[in-house]
């Protein structure tokens, strides 16, 4: 038996670090991601420090100051990428994610056991999918792993000399990520942790009992003193340290990563969010239940708690590091309940024969997942570069197009790696790099706004645009829809992800007539990219088609989605909304039973609610309206469209153009 289980447990773990490689192992989004400005970093940071210091990269905003906190990670990715491309980086992020899997549940393991930590790992491993992407992120998990491995190991053996390895750590960290502050986090709730618990446990007058606690505390302060010394040692001294304390207060520009679950629980189903307040749930029980069987506090992992579940609370970006914490903390908590289960031998084998099968169960599912759904599973998998992401800088290259270039934030860093130093973007996807000004003044006014579009093109003699189809902001929709159907620009390009758009009062006659797309073209095109596409990417161009005035190869779209995949909600509530923009009674009454077919299939979402009211306005059913309103407003209270609908119905009441009921 302790053979078999023995086995068991190697099954187990090698199951286990397998689903960790298979969730890392997705092809890159590139035109979307960071990475292409991390590669560029590390490519020209030895032949242009200024790169460290200021917006090098932006002809809007070249002399901004920017503190390159991760400027460190972007060498070692580039010499990766010289050495095997692409693959090596994808190859490189999945044996990361995989040592820092290991690490946190050796952790969770000596302090819980194997089984237990074993269970919580199979949600803890789902929940890191939410962060795959190739960032300077994956150091700092793998940084504070190693620092709570550290921490750990001295506090049960006093050897203080190991907390040495913190100085040159900290010397790594704090020039590859931001995140060097969480190890500085952890040391110093060590260091709080152990002088409140001598405070409070040990005898004698205020003084005595300061001095002892103290005197617990002082090696972890002396290395917290050090660490945090060391971490002057960037290129931007005592600013680099500091910075992550600021880095907010020039930030004008919203992303989803910075929102909390909560929030955007109200704008997209991300089973994530769903899985996030489970594991949340069950680490708060944890400590209810701990804390009245041991009548005791482990005062460092509660801030750790604390910190880490208000950090995925405060931005989801912080899910998965959360992940890796609960990992820890749960099964840590519940070990010290020392349940004494009666389980025979043989019960235990099979127990541990049924998770084996759920393990697997769990491969199988994610495999399918990434061809269908993509709910954990995001890309396709792979080693690569997904479909297409090359092609529209190899026609762009091909084709000798130039600026200036008019781009979205998602292809700023994409666009970096590409075209630096021949072409500057107009925006990348650093907030910290541009001024609140600029967002708010000029880029998203000129997406929003047609005549301040028409003036700072011309201030800034756009030639090209060079935009993501694929970004949801409300301002980047309404642009690509005002622009697609704009005289003065050319379709020359598309794809996936991406459009290319010249301006034909600054481009060569003989370029456009070359390039240029005719809607016989577009449509043969695109109807071809979605026969060869899946299921996210279908979405993407049926969305595509809408904004260039094809809503019935849009409906085509969408329908053969829905044949292949009948349940899909987001198509059903797109093919509700393409049928809404209609005056037409029958293609309304249609929108409502997509709508509904989505709300039955548990995509209740307040703007399904909200474009439901307002299909039931157009048709009369003012009551129906408002009830789905009122809905929305259920879901999210402060849903502004609700709130808006519901006031324009008080406002008619008084004025008796509206039954009062």
């Amino acid at each position: 038996m302790d053979q078999l289980n023995k086995l068991f447990k190697i099954i187990i773990l090698i199951g286990l670090v397998s689903l960790v490689v298979l969730i890392f192992s997705q092809r890159i989004d590139f035109t979307s991601i960071d990475l292409g400005r991390h590669l560029e970093n590390g490519k020209i940071v030895w032949q242009s420090p200024q790169v460290l210091f200021q917006n090098f990269y932006s002809y809007t905003e070249p002399n901004a100051s920017f503190i390159n906190h991760h400027w460190l990670s972007g060498v070692v990715f580039y010499l990766l990428y010289l050495v095997g491309g692409f693959k090596a980086l994808v190859i490189l992020n999945a044996l990361l994610a995989a040592a820092i899997f290991l690490l946190a549940f050796n952790l969770a393991r000596k302090k819980a056991g194997f089984y237990l930590s074993a269970i919580v790992s199979l949600p803890a491993i789902y929940l890191l999918s939410e962060r795959v992407e190739i960032r300077p992120e994956i150091f700092s998990y793998l940084f504070i792993i190693l620092t709570w491995v550290l921490i750990d190991k001295t506090a049960k053996d006093q050897k203080w000399r190991r907390l040495s390895w913190l100085i040159p750590l900290f010397i790594i960290w704090v020039n590859f990520h931001i995140y060097f502050f969480i190890g500085l986090l952890l040391i110093g709730s060590k260091t709080a942790a152990e002088f409140l618990t001598k405070l409070i446990r040990s005898s004698g007058n205020l003084t005595e009992r300061f001095y002892l606690a103290g005197a617990k505390a002082k090696y972890w302060a002396i290395y917290l003193g050090w660490s945090v010394l060391v971490c002057l040692l960037n290129p931007n001294t005592w600013r680099g340290l500091l910075y992550p304390f600021n880095i907010f207060q020039n930030y004008g520009y919203e992303i989803a990563e910075n929102k909390s679950v909560f929030y955007l629980s109200h704008l997209m189903i991300n089973p994530n969010f769903f899985l996030f307040k489970i594991i949340l749930f069950f680490l708060v029980v944890s400590w209810v239940v701990y804390y009245f069987v041991a009548k005791k506090l482990r005062l460092f992992d509660l801030f750790l708690s604390i910190f880490f579940s208000g950090s995925a609370l405060f931005a989801s970006r912080n899910l998965a590091i959360f992940s890796l914490a609960a990992l820890i903390l749960i099964p840590a908590n519940w070990s010290y309940l020392k349940f004494n289960l009666a389980i025979s031998e043989r019960v235990k084998i099979y127990l541990a024969a049924s998770f084996i099968i759920l393990i697997f169960g769990s491969f199988i599912y994610l495999i399918i997942d990434s061809r269908s759904y993509h709910n954990f599973i995001k890309n396709p998998l792979g080693f690569d570069l997904t479909a297409d992401d090359a092609g529209s800088i190899k026609f762009f290259k091909d084709n000798n197009l130039s600026g200036p270039i008019f781009n979205n934030y998602d292809i700023g860093s994409a666009l970096i790696f590409w075209l630096f130093p021949q072409e500057k973007v107009f925006v990348d996807n650093r907030p910290e790099a541009y001024s609140n000004k600029f967002f708010q003044e000029i880029y998203i006014p000129m997406q929003n706004d047609p005549v301040k579009w028409q003036d700072l093109s011309g201030y800034y003699k756009f030639k090209t645009i060079y935009f993501s189809h694929t970004d949801g902001t409300p301002w980047a929709q309404q642009f690509l829809g005002r622009i697609l159907n704009d005289n003065n620009w050319a379709l020359v390009y598309f794809d996936r992800s991406t459009v290319i758009l010249l301006n034909k009062k600054l481009t060569d006659k003989s370029v456009l007539e070359k390039l240029s797309l005719n809607e016989k073209d577009f449509r043969d095109s695109l109807r071809l990219l979605a026969d060869h596409s899946d299921i996210k990417d279908k979405m993407s161009l049926a969305s595509l088609a809408e904004k260039a005035n094809q809503p019935l190869l849009a409906e085509e779209i969408y329908h053969g989605i829905l044949m292949d995949y009948p349940d899909y909600n987001p198509a059903l509530v797109s093919l509700g909304s393409l049928y809404s923009s209609t005056n037409n009674q029958p293609e309304l009454i249609k929108s409502l039973n997509y709508f509904n077919l989505a709300l039955a299939g548990g995509y209740k979402l307040p703007g399904v609610y909200n474009q439901i009211g307002l299909v039931d306005w157009q048709l009369g059913e003012y009551q129906k309206a408002k009830t789905a309103w009122n809905s929305a407003l259920k879901l999210d209270w402060r849903n502004t469209s609700a709130l808006y609908y519901l006031n324009q119905i008080k406002e008619l009441q008084k004025a008796g153009k509206l039954p009062l009921n």
